[in-house]
């Protein structure tokens, strides 16, 4: 082990160990520094040896519903294989029992446009997509105590109601004609959104609805109108690299079911042609989710999930990979021997085809699964979110986590012998991904860099 002494005062080190016994008052399992400080020490040591083992796995589902972002999309990626994203949204009345039609009123509908803001995207957009959307054909709960993870998939009717061909452009600002309050049309620039033609029919069929129960209020429309799923079509052809993931705001206003319809009114045998339009918004009164689905044959992180000696670790979001860190020798090193005053874990990431165009995760995470193999914040994290880490340094082409009271507390017997787990942080919301050496690896690897002093 290489060690390295470094020479402190005694006034330094008792403000420095008086800091860490007040940051990190717990009872002993939840990181507390047992045995206490002893004042005469007067050095502190330093190592970044410790053995440290990897283990890339298959991720969790995770609850992806009541979410502001929608992904939607499919990616082939030179490291992670096929990825798919597809969403399920519950468009709901703007106002109860709504009136297309007036009295002496005759109308024609003349489109039904879903309307999806972009809220970004990853991957590559020059690439075409081709997005089905479904109705949803069983009722989905917004207060329901079952909720919807990211590996649920509704029911849905077999024939799509529109199908649409389409290169995505995410960034660019749009011009629609629509409605005005004086009953004629208007041009409006709206943020960037995908607008997809639903078909008349569904527009005649609630418009045909009105003075009905199906009308009253959202829950009964909802009850009738079960929602909609979106889901991009697979594309056999693509490569690496090839397509996005795209990103959607499921509760901004932009996002909404509209009815437009033409009203020609009589009065006295004069007619008048009025434009309208019914809005149906998704809101946060809405159920709203991702289903995700992942495909790693024939790449990198297929070859990790089958030889857990690999060089490499991956960690992918949307509920797909994440890689388990162990210290299976630290106990046994210094266990009742030394007091932690830092423990910084250094994850360097790997370069290559996968991260020249999207990067890499722009945030990692590490979490502890208990028992029940459920994810649970380490103690560090609930000190301090901001000093934690995790964030891609660029710089140093790796992510860094401050992980002091975790180490502590393990070397007392507090936590499990399950591991930290990486991953994406916002996995249920982001698509990106991130490759990193392991400690198998002989040029680069992750490691522990421990500053400690000895107390035996």
């Amino acid at each position: 082990m290489r060690k390295n002494r470094l020479f402190y005062s005694m006034r330094k080190v008792l403000i420095l160990s008086a800091y860490f016994l007040l940051a990190l008052q717990a009872c002993k399992k939840d990181g507390e520094l047992v045995p206490e400080f002893e004042e005469n020490t007067t050095f502190s040591y330093f190592s970044d040896s410790t053995n440290i083992q990897t283990v890339t796995r298959r991720g969790e589902r995770v609850l992806a519903d009541k979410i502001a972002i929608g992904l939607v999309g499919e990616y082939r990626d030179s490291a992670f294989g096929y990825s798919k994203s597809t969403i399920h949204i519950q468009p709901i009345l703007s106002s109860n029992d709504p009136a297309f039609e007036g009295s002496n009123e005759v109308i024609t509908v003349d489109s039904v446009i879903l309307s999806l803001e972009y809220g970004g995207y990853f991957g590559d957009t020059s690439i075409a997509q081709t997005f089905e959307v479904h109705r949803i054909d069983e009722t989905l709960y917004i207060d329901s105590n079952d909720r919807y993870f990211s590996d649920y998939s509704t029911a849905i009717q077999p024939t799509p109601l529109a199908t649409i061909n389409f290169t995505p452009q995410p960034t660019t600002r749009r011009v629609i004609i629509q409605p005005n309050n004086l009953g004629d049309t208007a041009s409006a620039e709206v943020n960037p959104q995908l607008r997809i033609n639903l078909g008349n029919d569904l527009g005649n069929e609630i418009v045909g609805k009105q003075g009905g129960e199906e009308v009253l209020n959202s829950m009964n429309f909802v009850d009738y109108f079960k929602g909609l799923r979106i889901s991009a079509v697979n594309n056999t052809s693509l490569t690496d690299n090839q397509a996005a993931i795209l990103y959607f705001r499921l509760t901004a206003s932009n996002t909404k079911m509209t009815i437009y319809y033409t009203a020609i009114r009589e009065t006295n045998l004069v007619f008048d042609t009025l434009q309208r339009a019914a809005d149906f918004p998704v809101s946060t009164g809405s159920v709203r989710f991702n289903t995700f689905e992942h495909d790693y044959s024939g790449s990198g992180a297929e070859s990790a999930l089958q030889n857990q000696d690999s060089s490499f670790g991956y960690v992918q979001a949307m509920a797909g990979l994440e890689t388990v860190i162990k210290f299976p020798d630290l106990r046994d090193e210094f266990a009742g021997k030394i007091l932690i005053n830092k423990a910084e874990l250094i994850i360097p990431a790997a370069n290559g085809s996968y991260s020249m165009d999207v990067g890499k995760a722009e945030k990692l995470i590490v979490a502890e699964r208990n028992n029940d193999q459920e994810l649970k914040f380490i103690p560090d994290f609930d000190l301090n979110s901001e000093f934690f880490g995790g964030e891609f340094d660029e710089s140093k082409n790796e992510y860094k986590f401050n992980i002091s009271r975790y180490i502590q507390s393990y070397l007392n017997g507090g936590q499990t012998e399950n591991g930290l787990t990486l991953l994406v942080s916002g996995s249920a919301v982001k698509a990106e991904r991130a490759v990193i050496f392991t400690g198998n690896n002989t040029a680069k690897k992750v490691k522990l860099n421990l500053y400690y002093t000895n107390i035996q």
